[in-house]
């Protein structure tokens, strides 16, 4: 790769996109990834047009694979891709969506469609149920560096590694307040940090978008969420993004 010019895809599945707007926000070190890189179906520079023929170094896929049309444009993806990177939460772990796996799916399609038929209504499954994922770029939305510097070390050949520390450490170095000193629910430390603990400078609890740290002590944790929370309302935060199926892995 580091010989060439890298051609790389950004690719959304079904989301908010909010992922690839954190990259839009890079500005000017974004627009200095075009020296080394050719960016094709990019659909927020352009129409998303996967032709036929097209391959790619690196293939980024957003979103989660939540209709028929969206698996079958992921294997097509990961056919023409030398590299797949599962990008932001719901690639990763299927995202706020993946609430629906602990409900009736069936009442909650009619609630939501009003009985309409015709509407996809699959499981809800992170882009590695499906397909090969080469790497991972974990958050809700992503943290844009984290982007870069993967971008960077796949220009040059190397493989991308994320560092292993939780969100509790990201925390605890900012001085922010510890909600779960205070009571509160919180995930930070079992949660992967990289995110610069972004909800607790709000005040808010960690609620584990970016998976879990490596080594993730989470009988301690939930020894601790039990003096002020019922094992359903645990089992709840645990849900919101999927972290009760990396738990029960």
């Amino acid at each position: 790769m580091s010989n060439k010019k890298v051609t790389i895809g950004l690719f959304s599945l079904t989301g908010c996109e909010g992922c690839y707007f954190s990259v839009i926000d890079l500005k000017d070190k974004f627009v200095e990834l075009q020296d080394k890189l050719e960016i094709k179906n990019f659909r927020l520079f352009e129409e998303d047009v996967h032709l036929p023929g097209e391959t790619y170094d690196v293939a980024f896929v957003e979103g989660s694979p939540l209709t028929l049309a969206n698996i079958k444009k992921l294997k097509k993806i990961r056919k023409q891709a030398k590299v797949l990177v599962a990008f932001g939460g719901c690639a990763h772990m299927g995202g706020i969506y993946h609430m629906k796996q602990y409900q009736d799916k069936e009442k909650i399609y009619n609630n939501i469609y009003n009985g309409n038929k015709g509407i996809d209504n699959l499981e809800v499954k992170p882009v590695h149920k499906i397909v090969k994922v080469d790497y991972t770029v974990p958050g809700c939305p992503v943290n844009a560096e984290e982007f870069l510097m993967v971008a960077y070390k796949l220009i040059i050949g190397k493989s991308p590694t994320i560092k292993q520390n939780p969100v509790c450490y990201e925390c605890q170095t900012r001085g922010y307040e510890c909600v779960l000193q205070k009571g509160e629910l919180c995930l930070g430390p079992i949660t992967l940090g990289g995110c610069e603990a972004v909800c607790l400078k709000s005040k808010q609890g960690c609620w584990g978008c970016r998976g879990l740290v490596e080594d993730a002590e989470v009988e301690n944790l939930v020894k601790q969420l039990r003096k002020n929370y019922s094992d359903k309302e645990i089992i709840n935060f645990f849900e919101v993004f999927g972290v009760k199926e990396l738990i029960n892995k």
